[in-house]
């Protein structure tokens, strides 16, 4: 992958002010993947809106960095509750048209 595309974990930081350990703990708690290339890292751009919802979480609410893998899987796991809400009020509504509210 070209490294125009990617957006460098240290100029991430800087921007929001960070310290670059702040995205290494996130990687090794598996909520981000990096890509390293020799000794520099990079986010991939589809990264960067869940990464700032995590900064955000983490300055407006105070969760530590070390709490954030278990926000994001929450989060994560609300998201698809919705779906599959969303998904079954569909159906439903096929089968019964005025039963949607």
């Amino acid at each position: 992958m070209p490294t125009e595309t990617l957006i460098s974990a240290r100029d991430f930081c800087a921007h929001y002010q960070l310290d670059l350990s702040f995205v290494i703990i996130l990687e090794e708690q598996g909520v981000l993947e990096m890509i390293h290339i020799g000794l520099v890292q990079y986010l991939h751009p589809d990264q960067l809106r869940p990464l700032e919802r995590l900064v955000r979480l983490h300055r407006e609410l105070a969760v530590h960095v070390e709490d954030l893998d278990i926000v994001a899987h929450l989060l994560e796991r609300i998201e698809q509750t919705q779906e599959q809400v969303l998904d079954l009020q569909n159906r439903l509504a096929f089968y019964e048209p005025n039963a949607r509210s």
